[in-house]
């Protein structure tokens, strides 16, 4: 918008304008006050000529992340439907009390490679990835060292 705000006319801005509210209410027909605020401009610029974009599909996985209780950030489902990016969505961390139980479950060790560590060394995983379904709970907690997480990824 900021390329346009010197034109003597308005039109080319205003159709630009209506372009991407146009192209938001197609692909995300449910209003939702998730919605406000967020850089629509800027999705439109980057994924408005895509073709994938099944607006029925989109609601159902909408739905489904509004109802998940890992999804901490719920105005991140849009961009994270966009661009795939889940840090969008700031999954829920196990906290310091289901890290520790389960740190103290494998002993101190790795689950992977296990080699002994001290707490601070390790990183608490998911063990099925929340991607993949995995929730953020106890039972799917695992203590790995540093350089076993980064080498997992999201499997």
């Amino acid at each position: 918008m900021s390329e346009h705000q010197h034109d003597p006319s308005s039109i080319t801005l205003w159709n630009y304008f209506r372009s991407v509210i146009d192209w938001v209410q197609a692909i995300f027909p449910k209003k939702r006050k998730e919605m406000k605020g967020l850089a629509w401009g800027l999705y439109y610029n980057e994924h408005g000529k895509r073709i994938d974009l099944d607006p029925k599909k989109l609601e159902l996985e909408i739905q489904r992340l509004m109802g998940d209780e890992d999804v901490t950030k719920k105005s991140g489902i849009y961009e994270y439907l966009l661009t795939g990016e889940e840090k969008k969505l700031s999954i829920r961390a196990f906290d310091r009390r289901d890290a520790l139980a389960a740190y103290e479950k494998q002993g101190h060790k790795c689950a992977i490679c296990s080699e002994e560590f001290e707490f601070e060394e390790m990183h608490a995983d998911h063990i099925k990835a929340w991607s993949k379904g995995g929730h953020t709970t106890p039972e799917n907690c695992q203590m790995l060292c540093r350089d076993c997480n980064l080498k997992k990824g999201n499997q």
